[in-house]
Protein backbone atom coordinates (compact mmCIF):
# COMPACT_ATOMS: atom_id res chain seq x y z
CA UNK A 1 0.00 0.00 0.00
CA UNK A 2 1.14 3.08 -0.53
CA UNK A 3 0.37 6.78 -0.57
CA UNK A 4 1.12 9.92 -1.67
CA UNK A 5 1.71 13.16 -0.38
CA UNK A 6 0.43 16.91 -2.08
CA UNK A 7 3.43 17.29 -4.43
CA UNK A 8 2.59 13.88 -5.67
CA UNK A 9 5.68 11.81 -4.09
CA UNK A 10 4.90 8.25 -3.42
CA UNK A 11 5.11 6.90 0.45
CA UNK A 12 4.82 3.58 1.67
CA UNK A 13 2.89 3.37 4.80
CA UNK A 14 5.46 4.22 7.47
CA UNK A 15 6.90 6.81 6.10
CA UNK A 16 2.67 7.96 5.79
CA UNK A 17 2.56 7.36 9.74
CA UNK A 18 5.94 8.98 10.27
CA UNK A 19 4.98 12.51 8.32
CA UNK A 20 1.81 12.68 10.28
CA UNK A 21 3.64 12.29 13.52
CA UNK A 22 6.20 14.80 12.66
CA UNK A 23 3.87 17.22 11.67
CA UNK A 24 1.39 16.33 14.91
CA UNK A 25 4.64 17.18 16.94
CA UNK A 26 5.12 20.47 15.51
CA UNK A 27 1.64 21.25 15.87
CA UNK A 28 1.43 20.43 19.28
CA UNK A 29 4.55 22.26 20.17
CA UNK A 30 3.02 24.92 18.68
CA UNK A 31 0.23 25.17 21.24
CA UNK A 32 2.00 24.38 24.19
CA UNK A 33 4.26 27.35 23.82
CA UNK A 34 1.11 29.67 23.26
CA UNK A 35 0.09 27.97 26.54
CA UNK A 36 -2.79 25.42 25.53
CA UNK A 37 -3.22 22.45 26.18
CA UNK A 38 -3.76 18.89 24.19
CA UNK A 39 -5.91 15.98 24.98
CA UNK A 40 -3.91 12.54 23.87
CA UNK A 41 -8.44 11.66 22.89
CA UNK A 42 -8.20 14.25 20.03
CA UNK A 43 -4.59 13.85 18.78
CA UNK A 44 -2.87 11.50 16.64
CA UNK A 45 -0.01 11.00 18.87
CA UNK A 46 -0.31 9.15 22.27
CA UNK A 47 -0.17 10.32 25.77
CA UNK A 48 3.35 9.24 25.81
CA UNK A 49 3.84 11.12 22.83
CA UNK A 50 2.31 14.40 24.16
CA UNK A 51 4.64 14.29 27.41
CA UNK A 52 7.37 13.86 25.25
CA UNK A 53 6.44 17.13 23.32
CA UNK A 54 5.77 18.92 27.00
CA UNK A 55 9.71 17.98 27.36
CA UNK A 56 11.06 19.11 24.47
CA UNK A 57 9.49 22.28 24.85
CA UNK A 58 11.21 22.88 27.84
CA UNK A 59 14.93 21.45 26.41
CA UNK A 60 14.61 23.66 23.44
CA UNK A 61 12.73 26.70 25.10
CA UNK A 62 15.75 26.95 27.88
CA UNK A 63 17.29 29.76 27.93
CA UNK A 64 19.49 30.77 31.05
CA UNK A 65 20.26 34.01 31.63
CA UNK A 66 24.15 34.58 32.48
CA UNK A 67 24.52 37.29 34.89
CA UNK A 68 27.64 36.40 37.03
CA UNK A 69 30.70 36.11 35.54
CA UNK A 70 34.05 38.14 34.83
CA UNK A 71 35.31 36.17 31.20
CA UNK A 72 33.20 33.70 29.15
CA UNK A 73 34.36 31.67 25.74
CA UNK A 74 31.32 31.20 23.65
CA UNK A 75 32.54 28.45 21.89
CA UNK A 76 32.86 26.41 25.27
CA UNK A 77 29.88 23.41 25.64
CA UNK A 78 29.46 21.10 28.36
CA UNK A 79 28.12 17.80 28.72
CA UNK A 80 24.77 17.34 30.56
CA UNK A 81 22.78 13.94 31.32
CA UNK A 82 20.94 12.10 28.47
CA UNK A 83 23.34 13.17 25.40
CA UNK A 84 22.40 16.98 25.81
CA UNK A 85 25.17 19.68 25.57
CA UNK A 86 24.96 23.58 26.97
CA UNK A 87 26.00 26.55 25.03
CA UNK A 88 26.39 29.94 25.28
CA UNK A 89 24.92 32.22 22.83
CA UNK A 90 25.36 36.40 22.55
CA UNK A 91 21.79 37.99 21.71
CA UNK A 92 22.38 41.41 21.16
CA UNK A 93 20.11 44.16 22.78
CA UNK A 94 21.12 47.73 23.26
CA UNK A 95 19.30 48.21 26.70
CA UNK A 96 21.31 44.88 28.24
CA UNK A 97 24.70 45.34 29.55
CA UNK A 98 27.50 46.37 28.18
CA UNK A 99 30.50 44.33 27.18
CA UNK A 100 33.44 43.64 25.41
CA UNK A 101 33.20 40.94 22.81
CA UNK A 102 36.87 39.26 20.98
CA UNK A 103 36.54 37.43 18.25
CA UNK A 104 38.91 35.81 15.89
CA UNK A 105 38.53 35.73 11.82
CA UNK A 106 40.04 33.59 9.50
CA UNK A 107 40.97 35.73 6.29
CA UNK A 108 41.26 33.24 4.10
CA UNK A 109 37.52 32.55 4.28
CA UNK A 110 36.24 36.15 5.78
CA UNK A 111 36.86 39.51 4.39
CA UNK A 112 37.60 41.75 7.39
CA UNK A 113 36.73 45.14 5.85
CA UNK A 114 35.03 48.26 6.63
CA UNK A 115 31.86 47.67 5.45
CA UNK A 116 31.63 44.38 6.95
CA UNK A 117 33.07 45.01 10.01
CA UNK A 118 30.76 48.30 10.27
CA UNK A 119 27.59 45.87 9.59
CA UNK A 120 28.53 43.38 12.96
CA UNK A 121 29.31 46.44 14.82
CA UNK A 122 25.76 47.52 14.54
CA UNK A 123 24.42 44.40 15.07
CA UNK A 124 26.30 43.80 18.04
CA UNK A 125 24.91 47.08 19.02
CA UNK A 126 28.81 48.18 19.62
CA UNK A 127 30.09 51.46 20.38
CA UNK A 128 33.62 50.79 18.51
CA UNK A 129 36.23 47.77 17.14
CA UNK A 130 39.39 47.86 16.97
CA UNK A 131 41.65 45.34 14.72
CA UNK A 132 44.66 43.16 15.53
CA UNK A 133 46.52 40.79 13.21
CA UNK A 134 47.53 37.62 14.26
CA UNK A 135 49.30 34.41 13.01
CA UNK A 136 48.11 32.29 10.69
CA UNK A 137 46.56 34.77 8.57
CA UNK A 138 43.79 35.64 11.52
CA UNK A 139 42.77 38.65 12.48
CA UNK A 140 41.40 39.48 16.34
CA UNK A 141 38.62 42.25 16.22
CA UNK A 142 37.64 43.51 19.61
CA UNK A 143 34.17 45.19 19.12
CA UNK A 144 34.27 47.57 22.45
CA UNK A 145 30.94 48.22 24.46
CA UNK A 146 28.57 46.10 22.92
CA UNK A 147 25.14 45.68 24.09
CA UNK A 148 23.74 42.20 24.63
CA UNK A 149 23.17 39.35 27.07
CA UNK A 150 24.58 35.75 27.20
CA UNK A 151 22.24 33.29 27.68
CA UNK A 152 23.22 28.87 28.50
CA UNK A 153 21.32 27.33 25.73
CA UNK A 154 20.95 23.21 25.70
CA UNK A 155 21.23 20.96 22.28
CA UNK A 156 21.82 17.61 21.14
CA UNK A 157 25.18 17.10 19.16
CA UNK A 158 25.55 16.26 15.79
CA UNK A 159 24.17 13.09 14.15
CA UNK A 160 21.43 12.72 17.50
CA UNK A 161 17.86 13.98 17.85
CA UNK A 162 15.66 15.08 20.88
CA UNK A 163 13.39 12.97 22.10
CA UNK A 164 11.75 14.43 25.15
CA UNK A 165 14.40 15.38 27.51
CA UNK A 166 17.30 12.92 25.78
CA UNK A 167 19.17 12.78 22.49
CA UNK A 168 19.14 9.03 20.52
CA UNK A 169 20.88 8.89 17.43
CA UNK A 170 19.22 9.50 14.35
CA UNK A 171 18.04 6.78 11.85
CA UNK A 172 19.52 6.98 7.72
CA UNK A 173 15.91 8.44 6.50
CA UNK A 174 16.29 11.89 9.52
CA UNK A 175 19.65 12.65 8.49
CA UNK A 176 18.87 12.22 5.13
CA UNK A 177 16.29 14.39 6.05
CA UNK A 178 18.99 16.99 7.75
CA UNK A 179 20.72 17.17 4.80
CA UNK A 180 18.43 18.62 2.96
CA UNK A 181 17.02 20.85 5.30
CA UNK A 182 20.87 22.09 5.43
CA UNK A 183 20.95 22.26 1.63
CA UNK A 184 18.02 24.29 1.90
CA UNK A 185 19.38 26.50 4.66
CA UNK A 186 22.75 26.89 2.41
CA UNK A 187 20.75 28.78 -0.57
CA UNK A 188 18.81 30.90 2.24
CA UNK A 189 22.18 32.09 3.67
CA UNK A 190 23.49 32.73 -0.34
CA UNK A 191 20.25 34.67 -0.71
CA UNK A 192 20.62 36.40 2.35
CA UNK A 193 23.52 38.49 1.00
CA UNK A 194 27.13 38.91 1.71
CA UNK A 195 26.93 40.89 4.74
CA UNK A 196 24.25 38.97 6.65
CA UNK A 197 26.44 36.14 6.11
CA UNK A 198 29.57 37.28 7.55
CA UNK A 199 27.14 38.56 10.62
CA UNK A 200 25.93 34.92 10.98
CA UNK A 201 29.16 32.90 10.43
CA UNK A 202 31.03 35.26 12.78
CA UNK A 203 28.95 35.30 15.46
CA UNK A 204 29.17 32.00 16.04
CA UNK A 205 32.95 32.75 16.98
CA UNK A 206 32.02 35.38 19.51
CA UNK A 207 34.54 35.85 23.21
CA UNK A 208 33.48 37.91 25.33
CA UNK A 209 34.88 39.43 28.41
CA UNK A 210 32.44 41.46 30.64
CA UNK A 211 32.93 45.15 31.31
CA UNK A 212 32.65 47.23 34.79
CA UNK A 213 30.07 49.22 35.25
CA UNK A 214 32.02 52.53 35.30
CA UNK A 215 32.52 54.75 32.49
CA UNK A 216 35.29 54.02 29.74
CA UNK A 217 37.16 56.46 27.48
CA UNK A 218 38.01 54.73 23.76
CA UNK A 219 39.01 58.28 22.25
CA UNK A 220 42.39 57.38 20.50
CA UNK A 221 42.33 53.34 20.34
Amino acid sequence: MSFSNLKGTKMNLFEWKEKNRSEARTKIKEVLREGGTVDSANSFLSEEEINQCHEEVAVEDFGEIMNDWTDLDLNETSDLEHGLMEYYDFEPNPHAEKMDLEIEIDLDIHEANLVNLGSIRDYLQAEDYSVELIEGNRAKVVFQRAGGEISKKKKCTAGMRLVGNRCVPQSGSQKSKMKQQGIKLKRAKRAMGAGAKKKASIKARTTKKRVSSRSRNYSGT
